[in-house]
């Protein structure tokens, strides 16, 4: 489900073959999320390009993997979310919480 690229240091993922990050899925992409944040100081950008739909337990998975990585020294950051997720995440103020990129361009 999570694939991962690294370059210069920093992890990209990607949630291949699913549009959707929901209750269906969220349990098998947290687990692959905090094994990959679970070492010290990994820093890993989350690109969310193909997801169109967002649930309660998605949006836990985040937060969890967010925490995961800040226990450990390392950095949890989104990019690429579509409007209507991203919309969401405002709603929540989520926005706020977490480091949000347009592109993956932009992240140094």
């Amino acid at each position: 489900m999570l694939q991962v690229k690294e370059h210069d240091g920093v992890m990209f993922g990607l949630l291949a073959d699913t549009d959707r990050l929901n209750a269906t899925i969220a349990p098998e992409v947290k687990a692959e999320l905090t094994a990959a944040l679970s070492g010290n100081g990994v820093k890993m950008v989350l690109n969310l390009s193909n997801i169109s739909f967002i649930d309660s337990t998605g949006i836990g998975t985040l937060i969890s993997a967010l925490k995961t990585a800040r226990q450990n020294g390392g950095t949890f950051q989104l990019c690429c979310i579509k409007a209507d997720v991203l919309s969401l995440l405002k709603l929540m103020k989520l926005d706020k919480v977490f480091d949000i990129f347009e592109s993956e361009e932009q992240i140094v």
